[in-house]
């Protein structure tokens, strides 16, 4: 190893790291600190930015501190500033243990921010032909610019006001964004979020299999209820712009 390689590495454990990992190369720690402050306020100011809700649960040094710890522990894959939301969620997942001073929600709060930002950006070639409101719909599809999710506990109310500590009933969510780029989440039922699986795994569903679909997963229920039921469902979701309608 040359002695620039170890120059260069020994440097960046030591803006990761100072205190663990002093720098004994020929520049002033006055200077340094330029480097140290710059490398971590921008880290620390895109986790702000991209988990402000779960921020709002630490006090400014707690915040600081898990900061730091993402910083010095994890290796970020990707070289964009987008993705470093991703791969804290990532870090939290996988690489860190919760504290006394963590929510038992940590995990499933950040991925419902990181998710927020995650549809905010994401690129879709789909053609999206926007439900006209009345026009018969033969078959849908779901938007590539909504994500169905569950979680334990309810993300979408959590506060500094309001900290859920028991889980109750699992929580089913869409986030999406519409044709006015407004990301938007909407909660649904267990039933909704199984009619929402079956069209993302089909790719196009028509209403008809869906509705031949749901009955049989439903035996106890009227059909005709089950039918108008999903009626309502679809024509909701299609509203929203979660779903969309697919030309035969």
């Amino acid at each position: 190893m040359t002695s620039l390689i170890k120059t260069q590495r020994a440097f960046i454990q030591h803006i990761k790291n100072p205190q663990a990992h002093p720098f004994d190369g020929e520049i002033e720690d006055r200077r340094l600190k330029i480097y140290r402050d710059l490398f971590f306020n921008n880290i620390l100011g895109f986790l702000s930015s991209g988990f402000p809700v779960l921020e709002s649960l630490y006090s400014e040094q707690q915040w600081q501190v898990l900061a730091r710890k993402f910083f010095i522990e994890h290796t970020c894959r990707s070289p964009y500033f987008i993705d470093i939301s991703k791969e804290f969620v990532e870090y939290l997942s996988s690489e860190y243990a919760l504290t006394e001073s963590d929510p038992v929600f940590m995990l499933e709060l950040a991925h419902y921010e990181w998710l927020e930002l995650d549809v905010s950006v994401r690129q879709s070639s789909q053609i999206a032909n926007v439900w006209d409101g009345h026009s018969q719909v033969i078959q849908v599809q779901m938007s590539d610019l909504a994500s169905l999710v569950s979680y334990q506990y309810p993300v979408h109310q959590i506060s500094s006001d309001f900290k859920p500590t028991q889980t109750n009933e699992v929580v089913y969510l869409v986030i999406y964004r519409d044709a006015t780029d407004d990301v938007n989440f909407t909660l649904v039922n267990a039933v909704s979020a199984h009619l929402l699986s079956i069209i993302a795994q089909q790719g196009v569903a028509s209403i008809d299999f869906l509705s031949k679909t749901m009955i049989a997963a439903m035996p106890q229920l009227d059909v005709q209820q089950i039918t108008e039921s999903l009626q309502q469902v679809l024509k909701q979701l299609l509203k929203q712009e979660i779903l969309f309608p697919v030309d035969e």
